[in-house]
């Protein structure tokens, strides 16, 4: 069950988290994001990593961020940050999945510009920040957006565990960390507990 009060209090940290891992632009180079992360990024065990991880973009040029974000998503089939296509590929089954994960963003009243599709990790994060699901009946629905993006970034993570220190994965391995926060496990009985002893 998704935790709503703890997902709405990050609800602002979405927007910086999706621009850190999506293309690079000159906004996340520059001193005033990282300035407005500190003052609007809520207070969570990771925020320090991710001041860390901005600094450390920031380092860059905006060109030479540009060719290893290429290098990592864009020319590489190993990695990918749409989160169905580890499990799916190009399967009927994805087609379906876009299509609910589309849906549900217009539930909760967004609709995707641009050619993006629905399961892009950065979109979806801009989903968590822009949409209206705090009062709604019917935000346990956003289980589904959970399931794709565990599944996603798990998949993702495995298959970059030797490059486990670059800051793109750093990031990712964050928003899986921050979701996760948010997702409160059934209380388990101490009849379903495997007794142990002499019986």
């Amino acid at each position: 069950m998704i935790n709503i009060e703890k997902l709405n209090s990050l609800k602002g940290g979405f927007i910086y988290l999706s621009r850190m891992i999506d293309y690079p632009t000159q906004e996340v180079l520059e001193p005033k994001f990282l300035d407005e992360f500190k003052r609007d990024y809520p207070e969570t065990p990771y925020k320090e990593e991710l001041i860390e991880i901005i600094s450390a973009m920031q380092v860059y040029s905006l060109e030479d961020i540009k060719t290893h974000y290429v290098s990592l998503f864009e020319l590489n089939n190993r990695y990918t940050l749409y989160m169905t296509y580890y499990k799916m590929t190009d399967s009927r089954e994805r087609g379906q999945v876009l299509a609910k994960l589309k849906m549900l963003y217009e539930m909760f009243g967004v609709q995707i510009e641009g050619t993006e599709l629905s399961d892009y990790l950065p979109l979806m994060l801009e989903f968590l920040t822009y949409s209206d699901w705090k009062d709604d009946y019917r935000q346990q629905d956003l289980k589904l957006l959970f399931s794709v993006i565990e599944d996603g970034t798990f998949n993702l993570l495995e298959k970059s565990q030797e490059q486990s220190d670059d800051l793109y994965f750093r990031t990712i391995g964050i928003v899986r960390s921050e979701l996760r926060s948010c997702v409160e496990q059934p209380d388990i009985k101490q009849s379903d507990m495997t007794k142990t002893g002499g019986e």
